[in-house]
């Protein structure tokens, strides 16, 4: 499904993967470099008992990708998130869950608007100044490039993007050639090379200056931090700090045998540990 949102004086369209049609409504929010296609079999471990949908960021996978006059801060991403919700008519009830950065975009957005969500989860989220890593700031060399020269970098680009997700998995066989054409890739080539330069611009443009700036203080749901101990690239120290930082009640807890992209090499267990976090604050209202 699509909705239509306003956000930077920009008429934009969302892409929601949907599943489930009863219960606690769930909003998924991916990372650099995914779509909402990352939450899928979390999605449908979880649709018998949540009305669940995962958003495609702006910038990203099936919404609008604006190359013109839309900066994709966290900030921006944030507005986008809230007015999401507020289309879906699904504030104070729903139960936001982010992933890498889209999990810093949630931290900022929760710390902005705490009434709108009941639940807050972090999976490996960027935080702080743990990120970003090598592999983001390595599209800030295209940034401004001709047509001539991102049509030249992409094929490159999409031949080593597969050895960059099998680099953030454990198992590394979640991520076969299929699986990353079919659900990753597939958007890249969009209206020529437009989903190239969307991701050039979104690598190049958050900075950790608004990771650090988050008040935690000000995250009063409770939250979990669910953190995969074989992540590449963000330490859990970094969902050590969360626990201490958020002013609402936090459980952190670690998963054994996962990466970076947990939804993959884990979605039983990433569903299993929502589900419980859901129904242990199902009746409590802060």
């Amino acid at each position: 499904m699509r909705v239509k949102i306003n956000i930077c004086d920009q008429d934009l369209e969302i892409n929601l993967e949907e599943y489930g049609s009863g219960g606690t409504p769930i909003l998924f929010v991916h990372g650099i470099p995914t779509n909402a296609r990352l939450w899928r079999h979390v999605q449908k471990n979880l649709e018998g008992k949540f009305h669940s949908y995962a958003m495609d960021m702006v910038g990203y996978g099936q919404s609008s990708m604006p190359l013109d006059d839309f900066e994709h801060t966290f900030n921006n991403q944030a507005e986008a998130i809230k007015a999401v919700i507020d289309e879906l008519g699904i504030k104070g009830n729903v139960v936001l869950v982010g992933h890498d950065h889209g999990g810093g975009v949630c931290q900022v957005f929760a710390s902005k608007y705490c009434d709108y969500i009941s639940r807050l989860v972090l999976l490996n989220p960027v935080a702080y100044d743990y990120w970003p890593v090598l592999e983001v700031e390595a599209f800030n060399g295209l940034v401004g490039a001709s047509d001539e020269v991102l049509a030249g970098a992409m094929p490159g680009a999409v031949a080593q993007f597969a050895g960059l997700m099998r680099t953030g998995s454990h198992d590394k066989i979640a991520f076969t050639d299929k699986n990353v054409k079919e659900n990753y890739l597939c958007h890249w080539g969009r209206d020529g090379l437009t989903g190239f330069k969307s991701l050039v611009k979104i690598c190049s443009q958050p900075t950790n200056e608004e990771t650090l700036a988050v008040d935690h203080k000000k995250i009063t749901c409770p939250t979990a931090v669910f953190w995969a101990l074989h992540d590449a690239w963000m330490p859990k120290e970094s969902g050590e700090r969360l626990k201490k930082d958020i002013a609402g009640p936090v459980r952190l807890q670690f998963i054994e045998r996962a990466g970076h992209w947990s939804q993959e090499d884990r979605p039983d267990e990433v569903a299993a540990l929502i589900e419980d976090f859901i129904t242990e604050w199902e009746s409590v209202k802060i």
